[in-house]
């Protein structure tokens, strides 16, 4: 302890003595600059230079003749040759999803299924009724229908026999005016023979009396004329009546006369007021059949049934709440198997004529699931304002995977693979513009090196080179180079 005292003793009185040093020197120094102010300061100037000049010599860093080489860069390129791909979005349409809405105003009765049940295809999910007591107006209007559709049914047997019997009394009608104008006309030789003999019977009897007439002295043969006289009246009564006869018969026994005219017109008109109301008959039994149908289907309206075998997936409405048409009542999923699903990407033009069907798409399901597919249809005429269809099928196992109007991105291919025999295309992003210039990175021999580019036209994220590029030229897409740096590919 007394070593240590010493010692301090003496450093205190070292110090002591350091600091009158320095204060005498620091009197001095005022006092010389304040003597002599421009002599110092030029003096202070001098120094301060000499120490920035021992500073720069002193603190050059020793030069290392082994210069380190910097570790090649990881670059991600785009081989020139290969089809571009531009990103888009695309809609998934699922057969398998249906809204089920009102078809007709109602209450709603009962409610079949509910949300999570399943269901067969027919199946009724939901009972309307007209009014709140469970009325049913379509339902009545069906069985009135039916009614009358079976009356229709029943009779028409019965009357087509009597049609078909009507026919055939109008073809007899008309068989028996021919059998009769054929008898007619038989009978005409028969009354000829008898004017014929009547006619040889009166000249017999103007001979008869003429001679009588000739002989008749003093009145001997006054009765013998006047008995031949009434006979010959009676001859010729007979002959006219005969005659008479003949001309009727051969009237009415000529088929261009009107008595036979008149029989086939009125055949003709029985046949075809039969045959019209056999149409007829006809007509109202289909007519009876559809406004059934037409009962059937109003009625179904009614009573929405399930279109396929599936589940309930929500349920809109309640027991005993008014529904209007256009009411949303549930919404139904079918099963998986049988619920296809299509993506639809909407492109212009352009784009739709050069998507390639011979290199892949790419259809990003999710953030961990993509899927390479070809399309499977591209529209040839727009369907959605001026845009085209490109439309992809989903496969089974990734139908669950998407949602009814939902989107996926797709990455589509345009052009061909091996494009840079023409036109190639590159990612815009891999290209580098200046005032004066267009120009990439490409990678050659390990080194990244720079090539002047003319550019086209823009196709989403890829841009037409028209000169500059030969195909198999490696384009870097990083940003990260420079021309000369070492690089690898990822």
């Amino acid at each position: 302890m007394k070593s240590v005292a010493k010692i301090l003793a003496r450093v205190k009185r070292a110090l002591n003595k350091t600091k009158k040093t320095v204060s005498a020197r620091k009197k001095r120094i005022v006092a010389y600059i304040d003597k002599k102010p421009y002599k110092s300061f030029f003096i202070a100037l001098g120094l301060l230079l000499i120490l920035i000049v021992l500073s720069n010599i002193l603190g050059v860093p020793k030069v290392d003749d082994k210069k380190g080489e910097l570790p090649p860069k990881q670059v991600e390129i785009y081989a020139v040759g290969t089809a571009p791909k531009l990103t888009v979005q695309a809609q998934i349409e699922k057969s398998g999803v249906v809204h089920i809405t009102s078809l007709t105003s109602g209450v709603v009765q009962s409610i079949g299924k509910g949300a999570g049940q399943k269901f067969s295809k027919g199946q009724i999910l939901v009972r309307l009724s007209t009014n709140y007591q469970g009325g049913n107006a379509s339902s009545l209007a069906r069985q009135m229908a039916q009614i009358q559709y079976q009356n229709v049914v029943d009779t028409y047997d019965v009357n087509k026999e009597i049609i078909k019997k009507q026919k055939e009394l109008a073809e007899k009608g008309d068989a028996q005016a021919d059998d009769l104008r054929t008898i007619t006309d038989k009978s005409i030789s028969e009354t000829q023979s008898l004017i014929n003999l009547n006619s040889d019977i009166l000249t017999t009897l103007d001979k008869n009396l003429s001679n009588l007439e000739a002989t008749n002295v003093s009145g001997s043969n006054d009765g013998l004329i006047l008995s031949t006289k009434q006979l010959k009246s009676q001859f010729l009564a007979a002959n006219n009546s005969a005659r008479q006869a003949l001309r009727m018969s051969e009237f009415n026994s000529s088929a261009d006369n009107p008595p036979a005219q008149i029989s086939d017109v009125q055949k003709e008109i029985s046949l075809k007021q039969l045959g019209l109301q056999e149409k007829m008959l006809d007509l109202s039994r289909e007519v009876s059949k559809i406004q059934l149908q037409i009962a059937r289907v109003s009625e179904g309206m009614m009573f929405p049934t399930a279109p396929f075998n599936g589940t309930v997936q929500k349920v809109f409405v309640k027991v005993g709440q008014q529904v209007n048409p256009g009411t949303e009542l549930m919404v139904l999923s079918q099963t998986k198997d049988k619920d296809p699903a299509v993506a639809t990407a909407y492109v212009s033009s352009d784009i739709a004529k050069k998507v390639s069907k011979l290199e892949p798409s790419k259809l990003h399901i999710n953030s961990t699931a993509s899927i390479d597919s070809f399309p499977s249809f591209v529209t040839q005429d727009a369907i959605s304002g001026s845009l085209y269809g490109v439309y992809f099928t989903i496969p089974d196992e990734y139908v669950s995977e998407v949602v009814e109007r939902g989107f996926i991105q797709v990455d589509l291919p345009i052009g061909y693979i091996d494009t840079g025999a023409s036109v190639p295309f590159i990612p815009i992003d891999a290209i580098y513009q200046t005032k004066d210039q267009n120009y990439v990175f490409v990678a050659v021999d390990g080194k990244a090196g720079a090539k002047s580019i003319e550019l086209g036209h823009v196709f989403g994220s890829f841009v037409e080179i028209l000169s500059g590029l030969e195909n198999g030229d490696k384009v870097i897409t990083n940003r990260n180079v420079i021309a000369g740096d070492s690089v690898v590919t990822k």
